[in-house]
């Protein structure tokens, strides 16, 4: 069976490209442009084993917000977030160590900078839901 990944970004030739990777890589994809969307999607009972998700979308911070409402909903804080965003680019944000990853801050298990090769999306989100089984 195919795992379910549900895609978060307001780009639509990005999220064109990255589905057609990760259906490559063997995943099912579903895809919403904002959070109030990927909210619905969850709502009807969707239940992705992982999902990739960007910082800013309608709103500077939309994807970090979503993150931390994802962590306290009882039926959805243990499916993964790989958070795949722009943000330094844009912004010049600039984590203070290497890893901005923070429980309260940004609560995802992989933090990946735009653009990222093909091929490190798909290990870098192989390995994180390859974590939550164990």
């Amino acid at each position: 069976m195919r795992k379910k990944i549900l895609l978060i970004d307001d780009d639509r030739d990005f999220v064109s490209a990255v589905k057609l990777i990760l259906e490559d890589g063997g995943y099912e994809v579903h895809s919403a442009a904002n959070a109030s969307e990927a909210e619905r999607i969850l709502d009807q009972g969707l239940l992705p084993d992982g999902m990739i998700l960007d910082i800013m979308m309608e709103g500077k911070g939309e994807g970090m917000i979503f993150a931390r409402k994802i962590r306290k909903n009882a039926a959805h804080r243990s499916i993964p977030i790989l958070m795949l965003t722009g943000m330094r680019e844009a912004t010049g944000f600039q984590p203070i160590k290497d890893d901005p990853r923070d429980p309260v801050f940004l609560p995802v298990d992989i933090y990946l900078e735009k653009p990222v090769s093909p091929e490190i999306l798909l290990k870098k989100l192989g390995e994180m839901l390859a974590s939550k089984k164990s």
